[in-house]
């Protein structure tokens, strides 16, 4: 009779090993919710910097278009860089495709001409500069009329530059 008793209690899994198994379920579980923002976070970077890349290749197409000439023209409003309505930011970048250069959560990116006296590259905005090299991440150096760099502010508050040199 203790014989079957023993067997019987012998067939469950114990209160501690049940703990075990939940405290290491709720390890993974914790690994996992913390990891997921980073990811989502860098996804959503290598978006900006797509949209960066396909940018200065639009920056390219113009220069091939316009017999080498960088777009270089003062500001018209916060989206643009190009005198008129016919200059580059309008021809090539808003009318390039409706969505197409929208930042990761939507929307427009803000963008701009770099100017001397900027340090960093705010979120989601675009700095140009017409004749210059990209130093680090920022477009802060000086190359011919033919070059341009051109930056986008990314999470964390990095940046990330694509030149032509």
């Amino acid at each position: 009779m203790l014989n079957r008793f023993l067997k019987k209690s012998q067939k469950g899994f114990t209160i501690i090993e049940v703990m075990i198994v939940l405290a290491i379920a709720g390890l993974i579980l914790a690994i996992v919710l913390v990891a997921i923002p980073q990811l989502q976070r860098n996804q959503r970077n290598e978006a900006r910097k797509s949209v960066l890349a396909r940018i200065s290749a639009e920056v390219s197409n113009y220069i091939s278009n316009n017999e080498g000439l960088v777009p270089t023209a003062a500001i018209t409003g916060t989206n643009s860089f190009g005198s008129t309505t016919e200059g580059f930011w309008f021809r090539y970048i808003q009318n390039a495709g409706s969505g197409t250069f929208d930042r990761p959560g939507g929307g427009a990116f803000t963008s701009s001409l770099w100017a001397a006296t900027d340090t960093s590259v705010p979120l989601d905005s675009i700095k140009y500069k017409a004749g210059g090299v990209c130093v680090g991440e920022l477009p802060n150096g000086t190359g011919n009329a033919r070059n341009f760099a051109i930056a986008v502010g990314l999470e964390g508050g990095a940046s990330f530059c694509v030149d032509n040199q």
